[in-house]
């Protein structure tokens, strides 16, 4: 049991802590290690997260055939006909258009028998004279069960809600009820079973039938024909409108979209110079020292903004010169700036009109000459898509690397040095190969949580020394206290003999 130093006069609680704060540095210094650590692998994450974005998610964006190669539709002459939209597979063409026929749908009209004017608003069928318990409506090749007791509205409820027949019902208070396709073109409607004349349910015979019809167009002297007034040809979307009667032919001019191609090329400079900065700042980032980070007692002692200013210090450059950084940046400067195709035609990103920048500005990309941009990809869109996004099955040729392998495009070989860079940083930090997350926990396996599990090891072990000495210094000074109780006890009583 601890004492308050009540015999000796000494603040014992404050002599222990005083002793054990010289041996407590060793244990700060392990805390600030594992600190240490932790902001290393959160500043790999600030980074992997970026690379896993741009990997993922822009790059594959900027690589659709529709970003990189995309066409569009003009349409001339009979403008109210048609309209027109080319996607990724259009190839620069003409297309004439004759729109002959619109599609549309099936509809058949009857009137329900009601020889003693019912209120067909609360009438039965069986108030109609129908005089079975159940039947069936057979709307094309679907059933719909009804019974003697349905009314109009119950029974067209039952249409509508059946998805098979895919119509729409509706009737009035006269007792009219139409029934529509819900597609257009060629669909039959046919009612069979109680639903004729002879069935005693419908007044009057079904000729009030329209049967839908398929939409018809000649493109460029051949006839086609559509159930839903819509065709695609040679990777052109047509949507019929209305006939052309004597209005004339339709024109639709395919060509490349030129503005669209070289805005998804800014797109993807935008982003991989905004990758680079981010990777070029780290490496050069300033390292601090004697900012090691704070431990939570330093922490108490000093003000909110003091500590966000030394938190800011202590995080800086721990990446500085970071090999895994270094490596993927020389390797995409690389990927950027080497040949494709043919190693004997030079054809690069220069040869479009984009330099990789001046000396001091690491290796991001400028449009030098944007007409010569634009020249390139009105000449041959598929060579400029070639380049940003050719495929290879085949691993690099002797002497290549997936940096600078002539069969692949750009984003090929960009995602591949991503890919490795990311597997580096997760076997030394401990971060994720897919995820954007900052705030995903490390993998427990990598080299920087190996090292902190052994430094959080160290701090467990000197923790039970610690406190095993603290306990010792406490008896150490109890024992005093009590050595102290027996002079003053044996001098009391001395005292009270000498007197007595």
């Amino acid at each position: 049991m601890r004492i308050s130093g009540m015999a000796s006069g000494f603040d014992i609680d404050a002599m222990v802590k005083q002793l054990m704060e010289s041996h407590s540095a060793p244990l700060n210094k392990l805390k600030q290690k594992t600190l240490s650590i932790n902001y290393q692998q959160e500043a790999f994450r600030s980074v992997s997260t970026m690379l896993v974005d741009f990997r993922n998610n822009k790059l594959p964006n900027l690589a659709l055939t529709s970003s990189i190669n995309a066409k569009k539709a003009e349409v001339t002459g009979n403008t109210a006909a048609i309209s027109a939209k080319a996607n990724a597979k259009a190839s620069n063409s003409i297309l004439n258009v004759e729109v002959q026929e619109l599609a549309t749908a099936s509809t058949l009209k009857f009137k329900v028998n009601n020889p003693d004017n019912k209120d067909l608003a609360t009438a039965t069928l069986a108030d109609l004279g129908w005089t079975n318990a159940t039947g069936k409506l057979k709307i094309g090749t679907t059933d719909i069960n009804y019974a003697s007791t349905d009314t109009l509205e119950s029974l067209v409820k039952k249409i509508n809600s059946n998805k098979d027949a895919n119509v729409t019902a509706l009737y009035n208070s006269n007792g009219e009820i139409s029934i529509t396709s819900k597609t257009t073109g060629k669909v039959n409607i046919k009612l069979d079973g109680d639903f004729t004349v002879s069935g005693n349910i419908i007044y009057n015979s079904l000729t009030d039938y329209k049967e839908g019809l398929n939409g018809k167009a000649i493109v460029n002297g051949i006839t086609m024909e559509t159930a839903n007034n819509k065709l695609e040809v040679n990777g052109v979307e047509i949507v019929l409108k209305q006939q052309s009667l004597g209005n004339g032919i339709s024109t639709i001019g395919v060509t490349t979209d030129s503005s669209k191609i070289l805005d998804n090329i800014k797109s993807f400079i935008a982003d991989y110079n905004k990758v680079l900065e981010t990777m070029n700042g780290k490496l050069g980032e300033a390292r601090y020292r004697g900012y090691d980070p704070l431990t939570d007692e330093q922490r108490q002692e000093l003000t909110d903004k003091q500590a966000e200013m030394w938190d800011e210090k202590a995080r800086s450059g721990l990446l500085r010169n970071d090999s895994i950084l270094s490596q993927t940046v020389s390797s995409l400067r690389t990927a950027i700036i080497s040949n494709f195709g043919d190693i004997n035609n030079k054809f690069n990103i220069q040869s479009i009109g984009i330099t990789t920048g001046k000396w001091h500005e690491g290796g991001k990309l400028v449009i030098e000459d944007e007409q010569k941009l634009l020249n390139a990809i009105e000449a041959d869109p598929e060579k400029v898509m070639q380049l940003f996004t050719a495929r290879s099955d085949n691993p690099p040729a002797a002497g290549f690397n997936q940096a600078n392998n002539p069969e692949s495009g750009i984003f090929t070989r960009i995602s591949s040095i991503l890919m490795e860079s990311l597997k580096s940083m997760s076997n030394k930090a401990g971060t994720s190969q897919v995820s954007t997350s900052l705030t995903d926990t490390f993998l427990v396996n990598s080299l920087l949580s190996t090292q902190k599990r052994e430094v959080e090891d160290k701090i467990t072990s000197l923790n039970r020394r610690l406190t095993a000495l603290e306990t010792q210094y406490f008896k150490q000074f109890t024992a005093m206290e009590s050595a102290i109780n027996r002079y003053n006890s044996q001098a009391s009583s001395l005292f009270s003999f000498a007197n007595g």
